[in-house]
Formats: structure tokens, C-alpha cells, sequence
């Protein structure tokens, strides 16, 4: 078994990327390792704007700065870092051997929708290069 040498937690704007977050930091004292927050703007599937894109970056800076705030709670220093492109591949390419990610995952989707998409959390498990810890929703 590798050591853990990173946790890394990718979060959007949610109830769930809390939890996580939250879980992140406590493993991260838990264990004596660095922990980092990242959150990927896709803003592909956008028209490009530029007015969007700097909306996007300020709104993710801001929620960002909410979930380093839970770290110091468990007096964990956790790193942020804003990333663009597809959340799943960001993700993926972000990590290392020697991590372990800690993800929310939520259901959100119904029926057709449901067999149709496929969810940040499941390609990240899949193609992660590492362990990846789930949080479901409740």
C-alpha cells in the first residue's frame, strides 16, 4: 500500500463539495499531510465571454475562500487553486500517484437524464491515477 502523500478535493459551489471539504480536512490532520482545494471552471460548454468567465472566477474565488475557512476550523492550512476546463480531465490530470481525492458525488438526474450523463465523480474513479474517496449526498 502507498502512502498518502496529498489529499486533494475537488469542490464546486455545494452543500456536498462542503461535506467533503470537510472530510478532506479532517483526514488531512488525521494523517499529517497537505490538502488541496481545487475547483474547475468548465466553461466550455459557454458561449466565450469574457464578462462570463471573469463572473465564473469570482464567484468560485469567493466559495473558495469559504471552504479554506472550514480547514482552519480543524486547523488544517488547506491551498486553493482555480483551474479551467472539463472538471473530470482537470481532475484527473491534477493528481499523482501519491494522492488521494475526496470527492462529493449527488445525484441529480432522473429517467432518461440519468442513463444519459455521466457524473464528475464516476470519471474521476475511473480514471483517476490514485484512490478516490466518494461522499454521497444524503
Amino acid at each position: 500500500m502507498k502512502d498518502i502523500k496529498r489529499i486533494i478535493i475537488p469542490v464546486d459551489d455545494t452543500e456536498e463539495s462542503k461535506d467533503a471539504v470537510k472530510r478532506g480536512a479532517f483526514l488531512a490532520k488525521l494523517l499529517g499531510v497537505e490538502a488541496k482545494i481545487i475547483s474547475v471552471n468548465d466553461t466550455h460548454q459557454f458561449i466565450s465571454s469574457v464578462v462570463l468567465e471573469e463572473k465564473l472566477k469570482k464567484e468560485a474565488e469567493h466559495f473558495l475562500e469559504q471552504f479554506k475557512k472550514l480547514g482552519e476550523e480543524f486547523g488544517v492550512k488547506l491551498e486553493t487553486q482555480l483551474i479551467t476546463g472539463n472538471p473530470a480531465e482537470e481532475i484527473v490530470k491534477f493528481a499523482d500517484e501519491g494522492d488521494l481525492i475526496i470527492i462529493a458525488h449527488r445525484d441529480s438526474t432522473r429517467g432518461l437524464d440519468k442513463i444519459m450523463s455521466t457524473s464528475v465523480s464516476k470519471e474521476v474513479v475511473s480514471n483517476a491515477p490514485c484512490s478516490v474517496f466518494v461522499v454521497k449526498s444524503k
